[in-house]
């Protein structure tokens, strides 16, 4: 029985210059970060996960949990788990010990699949797909001569992604905006999608959705903040444009609490966040259970993609049928500078034709490239 021997973790960090920053309504200057978690088994085969939240602050959350997995097998996680879960629960879900647990979660998938010499998506139930949908996460607030929300539109428009996200949420009439200078770029074909990152009340998210619906929205992502479960629910009910929402709850108890107020229509775990691969698929078979579509988020690294492609081809077609009306899509971030995705892996992800490639090979099928990656090193 394979038994763990070590865990480690490597945080890295891209600043973003003031004249280069990007992001969301809520926030304008975001710093690009990933830290590797990886774990040493004692017949010295490392596993590799990404684990979200700060370096820094994650570093000590791995000191405390480690004792509780070293000298145990690698097949364990459920049964630590559900002891911290039971001797932590003061300390709630919404921080970095769940994204070190999600950590940790990916790294021993990746461990069991370099031990047995099969696929991350196998030992989550097999895999439905090798080639997987993706659509563009793109137009981000930005003040960068360079690249512009109209310039990022087109480098969109031009990579032959099935569908596009833009950053909204500062005002209706910006909101407005934004969608029809997309439309005009993007042109009618491609899927749209718009993104408040929970920066609107209930009653503005509403007065906006009704204002860009004209524009055939697919859906609108995180209208509202993620505690208003009551706001999500009156939201859902009176909206024209269908609602998802994910990226900022945590554990399949946080989305089960989404599925039973009838939150949204699409679930979007973030598999660094939530509490890893485990948990991701509890989320998916609750989706399955209800009937409800899912999309899982990613934005970062290249390991969050790698980790997002082995869960995506885990999931059969879905809700309930071999024709899905819209597939299960994974994103893609386009127009920003990340050299944590495009420097980070040996081999990077293939794309081609609007879909991701599942990596070859056992585990996860990637290698990062701790060369390239040393010089981003914050810890």
């Amino acid at each position: 029985m394979p038994i763990i021997k070590k865990l480690t973790l490597k945080g890295m960090q891209v600043a973003t210059p003031p004249e280069k920053a990007f992001g969301n309504a809520r926030l304008v200057g975001f710093s690009l970060r990933s830290s590797i978690i990886e774990v040493e088994t004692d017949a010295g085969i490392v596993g590799i996960g990404e684990a979200a939240g700060g370096a820094l602050v994650l570093k000590e959350c791995l000191k405390m949990l480690s004792p509780f997995f070293i000298g145990r097998s690698i097949f364990d996680f459920d049964q630590i788990q559900s002891y911290l879960s039971n001797m932590m629960y003061h300390s709630g879900v919404q921080n970095e010990l769940t994204g070190c647990l999600s950590g940790i979660n990916v790294a021993l998938f990746d461990a069991m699949g370099k031990t047995l010499g099969v696929r991350v998506c196998d030992l989550l139930g097999g895999c439905s797909s090798t080639r997987l949908p993706v659509y563009a996460s793109t137009g981000y607030f930005s003040n960068d001569p360079d690249n512009r929300y109209e310039d990022m539109l087109e480098k969109t428009r031009q990579g032959n992604f099935l569908g596009a996200k833009i950053k909204i949420g500062r005002s209706v009439k910006d909101d407005v905006e934004r969608v029809r200078v997309a439309r005009e770029i993007l042109g009618n074909d491609l899927l749209l999608i718009v993104d408040m990152n929970g920066s609107y009340t209930m009653d503005v998210a509403l007065e906006s959705i009704r204002a860009i619906e004209r524009f055939g929205i697919h859906w609108v992502e995180e209208p509202i903040p993620p505690f208003d479960y009551k706001g999500y629910t009156e939201l859902r009910l009176r909206s024209p444009v269908p609602l998802s929402a994910g990226e900022a709850h945590y554990t399949a108890r946080e989305f089960k609490t989404l599925i039973d107020n009838r939150c949204v229509d699409i679930l979007q775990p973030s598999i660094s966040f939530t509490g890893g691969l485990t948990e991701a698929k509890r989320i998916a078979f609750l989706a399955q259970l209800n009937n409800l579509r899912l999309a899982p988020h990613v934005w970062g690294s290249a390991m969050e993609l790698a980790v997002a492609c082995h869960f995506g081809a885990s999931i059969p077609p879905w809700p309930h049928t071999n024709s899905p009306a819209y597939p299960s899509f994974l994103e893609y971030d386009v127009g920003a500078e990340n050299p944590l995705r495009d420097e980070m892996l040996r081999s990077p992800i293939l794309m081609q034709e609007s879909h991701m490639f599942l990596p070859e090979g056992p585990g996860l099928g990637v290698e990062i490239d701790w060369d390239k990656m040393e010089k981003y090193r914050v810890c």
